[in-house]
């Protein structure tokens, strides 16, 4: 796992040296307009300079915890000009501290970082990443970065600003070694992380790993190929089946006219033999399919007699041991909307007949 380390930049022309450490190994990147991330980088820190970042301490002795972080952000935030970002962190005992950065540098530095393939894990003012010396100041430069850092305050180093926080008291510059070391332990537990609220991460899901996506692939894929192959066998037994029953009605036809030479022929000529007998083609199927569909649902119940006449009326008589068997078989052909007579009678066997007519809606 690699840490990513650079300075937080804040204008246009910032380009900050990006660093890489890896096993403790620190490695210089170059420069971050000529970044560009590996799969190796893990965690990102990102150190603000103290000039575009205000740190402030406030001593909370009666609420702690979470309580005491969200009273030292709304003080700091008071105390603040403009439209701010605030993180508040425990220091120690009863000591919080506080990072206010302006809205629009936060967010422009994220967007510069993002541009260049960065999104900090963690976003820490310079001078939160010195620990504060009780005794004395503590001098730190990385990159460009100089920053003071006494017990409660962290400033740029400035003559103006050493005057007015210092004074004549001496200042310890910090070495090279020792400040790598406090970064690396900033990084794995900072005292505050500016990425929070409005400016939190925001990682994309990944539902499932690259591996996992090429056995979908694969998954899908054969599904594709055996639903279409199940769709052909079965378009195959269907074309069989109907070439099977076209060649059973041509048999028939050819018996009655051996000129018919195929399916089509036949069902032409038979069209035409219906209307040469004034009869409607088009109705008898529907009828005819209404009734033997009501008698198959219909237990006990035949049919004895069938005629189709010309001015599209199905004549039936139905027979049945009981009524009851071709009441239900009238039922089912009424509820399919189906207009009919019945009179009922009975034959010299006692069975129950049934004459009918339907017709079309």
């Amino acid at each position: 796992m690699t840490l990513v380390i650079t300075r937080f930049p804040t204008s246009e022309q910032d380009d900050p040296t990006v660093f890489r450490v890896s096993e403790g190994v620190w490695q210089d990147a170059g420069a971050l307009s000529n970044f560009a991330p590996t799969v190796d980088d893990r965690t990102v820190m990102a150190l603000v300079a103290p000039e575009d970042v205000r740190c402030h301490w406030f001593t909370l002795p009666d609420v702690q915890g979470r309580q005491a972080e969200s009273v030292a952000k709304l003080r700091a935030t008071e105390q603040s000009l403009g439209l701010v970002h605030t993180s508040a962190g425990a220091d120690y005992d009863d000591v919080v501290a506080t990072a206010t950065i302006a809205s629009e540098v936060m967010q422009g530095g994220l967007d510069k970082l993002g541009a260049r393939g960065l999104n900090p894990d963690i976003v820490l003012p310079f001078a939160l990443s010195v620990s504060g010396h009780s005794h004395g100041v503590l001098r730190a430069e990385m990159d460009g970065l100089s920053v003071l850092r006494g017990a409660q305050f962290g400033i740029p180093d400035d003559a103006v600003l050493r005057d007015l926080f210092i004074g004549d008291a001496h200042i310890e510059d910090m070495d090279a070694a020792s400040l790598r070391s406090m970064l690396l332990s900033a990084s794995a537990a900072p005292l505050l992380n500016l990425r929070e609220g409005n400016f939190a991460k925001r990682e994309r899901a990944v539902w499932l790993a690259p591996e996992q996506k090429f056995w979908v692939r694969r998954l899908l894929t054969a599904l594709v190929i055996v639903t279409m192959m199940l769709t052909l066998a079965t378009l195959g037994k269907y074309w069989v089946a109907t070439g099977s029953e076209n060649d059973a009605a041509l048999a028939a036809a050819q018996k009655i006219d051996p000129a018919i030479q195929d399916i089509y022929q036949a069902e032409s000529m038979l069209a035409a033999s219906l209307n040469r007998q004034g009869k409607t083609q088009g109705s008898f199927a529907p009828l005819s399919a209404a009734l033997w569909r009501s008698v198959q649902a219909s237990p006990n119940v035949s049919v004895r007699e069938l005629r189709y006449t010309p001015d599209g009326i199905l004549t039936v008589v139905l027979a049945a041991p009981t009524s009851d068997n071709i009441n239900k078989a009238l039922v089912t052909i009424q509820q399919d909307g189906f207009r009919i007579t019945a009179t009922a009678r009975q034959d010299t066997t006692g069975a129950t007949l049934v004459d009918m007519t339907v017709r079309m809606p």
